[in-house]
């Protein structure tokens, strides 16, 4: 306890100037800092008047500032910039900390095993160790999702002839410019490669999987989940390296009736991995799992999970199973079926999305409007989205901003960190026409975001307080850049290259974070390394 008690203070003084509230004097600092509300907020429509005489702002911008916060405003330094929390050192005195220094003192909490392993057999293989673990459900009270964690399942030659396999597979998509196939989870390059589609493998790696799927991890799953059908859907191959991918969300996988991911290497070789996490507050309740070489981890749908890889590099193989040949086939989820109509929310979008996926829309609808109803925060961020821009390949219907704006407030309500971000760059940027400009709140919910640790929230806040002449803006970015975000990766690259705010010259950094965002398809940083 009283080392994890050290390790959260290094991640709070790392992050000081990240999560912080503006100190006293600075823009924002007389509303108590990001997490203050008050009534009347936005939507309200509480009228002025009402709002002065009650004490409460009239505008959501902060006392002092003039319109925008542009710099210059009380609380702004000599050179424009408010600035609070950063070590002294550097150019005027002030330095940056760099990406390496923000990861390194996030703390990588492991997971405790509340129960004791116990030996099993995994189909074929016996006398396996079996550990148990649950996390909460974060959008169901009092509901936990399981998981296994099998110790030793795969020999040192069947992990080794993974690896040799999957890395030339994928090598051979990466260097002809493919495996950049956006991500289900967050839109961002994948860089992965199939090694197994409708349930059939690649004949390179069938004489090695063949055996562990059909002989070890089939039998195992029918027996545990009850379902005597199930049928190996897909395997993936992907990889976790510097300037590529190294953090995928937290999520569910609602495309999958169960998944194993198959540890391929010793824990030494990288910090992080897989994590669980059974709350939006990801610095606290973000737990990584111990998955050591040759080790499988097995979970259902529902759980929430993600990668982060902090140093390092790190390889996974990842099979999804469906729980018939059947649905492999057309790609259904029948598994949600049951669970739906019972009124589990959970259940009710994820055949919603089963449903789009099979191009029946209206089947689609009629079940993301039964999640929505019961408030289900991803089906309000899905529907907000339709309601934003309805997808040009489905005939969903026309677009409208106000109820895409009320449904994204009530997921933000509710602490959906995707619908936080999505909603507070919406109002800090405003959109002509659709969307008025509310910069104080759009900041108030990108901070709240930021606090979950969604990427995008900590690229656009910190966009807008550089616009603002916040220069805490950059650690935002920084921040952002440690998750890999690409255009935060352009622009802390151009930072370095034209040594803005108060950021010394450093070609070689600037060129290395130009290359992070050029291999996850950002347009100018891949006109930019061009030309170099």
């Amino acid at each position: 306890k009283t080392r994890e008690l050290h390790l959260c203070v290094a991640a709070m003084s790392a992050y000081a100037a990240a999560y912080a509230p503006p100190p006293p004097g600075s823009k924002g600092a007389a509303y108590g800092g990001y997490g203050a509300s008050f009534g009347g907020g936005y939507g309200s429509g509480t009228p002025a008047a009402d709002k002065a005489a009650a004490g409460a702002p009239t505008s959501f911008a902060p006392p002092g500032a003039g319109a925008g916060g542009r710099p210059g405003a009380p609380g702004a330094g000599a050179d424009g910039f408010s600035f609070s929390g950063l070590a002294s050192g550097g150019a005027g005195g002030k330095a940056w900390p760099s990406v390496e220094q923000l990861v390194a003192a996030v703390p990588v909490r492991p997971f405790e095993f509340n129960t004791q392993p116990q030996k099993v057999a995994v189909g074929s293989r016996k006398n396996v160790e079996e550990n148990r673990g649950l996390v909460p459900k974060p959008y169901a009270t009092g509901e936990d999702a399981e998981f296994f964690l099998f110790k030793g399942v795969l020999s040192d030659n069947e992990v080794a002839e993974i690896v040799t396999s999957g890395v030339k597979a994928l090598s051979a998509l990466i260097s002809t410019g493919r495996s950049r196939e956006p991500d289900a989870t967050d839109g961002r390059p994948r860089f992965a490669a199939e090694l197994a589609e409708f349930g059939r493998f690649d004949d390179r790696m069938a004489h090695v999987l063949g055996p562990l799927v059909e002989e070890a991890l089939l039998p195992y799953i029918r027996s545990k989940y009850g379902c005597q059908t199930a049928a190996l859907s897909s395997a993936v191959f992907r990889r976790f390296v510097p300037e590529e991918r190294l953090f995928v969300p937290p999520h569910h996988e609602y495309g999958a009736f169960a998944v194993c991911s198959l540890g391929l290497q010793d824990r030494a070789a990288f910090t992080g991995g897989m994590f669980v996490q059974g709350s939006g507050r990801a610095f606290l309740d973000r737990k990584f799992l111990p998955i050591d070489r040759g080790d499988v981890c097995m979970h259902r749908w529902d759980l929430h999970h993600g990668v982060e890889v902090q140093e390092g590099s790190r390889f996974e193989l990842l099979l999804f199973f469906s729980d018939s040949p059947q649905a492999v086939a057309d790609g259904s989820s029948p598994w949600y079926f049951k669970a739906a109509e019972k009124g589990e929310a959970s259940a009710q979008f994820g055949l919603a999305m089963s449903l789009l996926r099979q191009k029946d829309v209206e089947g689609a609808k009629t079940w993301l409007e039964k999640a929505c109803a019961q408030d289900y925060p991803e089906a309000l961020y899905v529907q907000a989205e339709w309601a934003w821009e309805p997808p040009a390949e489905f005939d969903i219907g026309s677009s409208d901003a106000p109820r895409a704006l009320q449904l994204l407030r009530r997921a933000a309500e509710l602490g959906h960190g995707r619908s936080q971000c999505r909603l507070g760059g919406l109002l800090a940027a405003g959109v002509k026409g659709r969307v008025q400009q509310d910069t104080w709140e759009g900041k108030r919910l990108l901070r709240l975001a930021f606090e979950q640790d969604e990427p995008d929230a900590g690229f656009y806040l910190g966009a807008a307080l550089l616009q603002e002449g916040e220069r805490d803006g950059a650690t935002k970015l920084l921040a952002a850049c440690a998750k890999g975000h690409p255009r935060a990766c352009f622009q802390i690259a151009e930072m370095y290259r034209e040594g803005q705010y108060q950021f010394a010259k450093d070609l070689p950094a600037a060129l290395r974070y130009t290359k992070w965002a050029a291999h996850q398809g950002d347009p100018q940083a891949m006109s930019n390394l061009g030309h170099l």
